[in-house]
């Protein structure tokens, strides 16, 4: 499967599990949304994942028009982290969005 969904987010069989990315590049629309629940700004996550304020503004508007698909698919993704955390499995030691 290799679909444009809306301008500026892909899904690519084989690329982050299938996830709606950013065009051209592997961050996941999810990756976006979680830097915005830390509270970055747009700006800040721009400059942290080498992006354009467009390309985080598509992610945000995909995101606006899939919210139940993304939030279960980033719950999803907790789950699995924890799961594995529980088998002994660590968290990183530095944090991924340094500040």
């Amino acid at each position: 499967m290799n679909e444009k969904t809306t301008p500026g987010i892909t899904r690519k069989t084989g690329v982050r599990g299938g996830r709606p990315c950013i065009e051209g590049t592997g961050i996941r629309v999810t990756d976006i949304v979680t830097a915005v629940d830390l509270e970055y700004s747009p700006e800040e996550i721009a400059e942290d994942f080498d992006l354009s304020v467009e390309q985080v503004d598509a992610a945000l508007q995909y995101y606006a028009h899939n919210k139940a698909a993304i939030d279960e698919d980033i719950k999803r993704q907790d789950e699995n982290f924890e799961k594995h955390f529980k088998m002994g499995y660590g968290r990183p030691k530095t944090p991924i969005l340094p500040r």
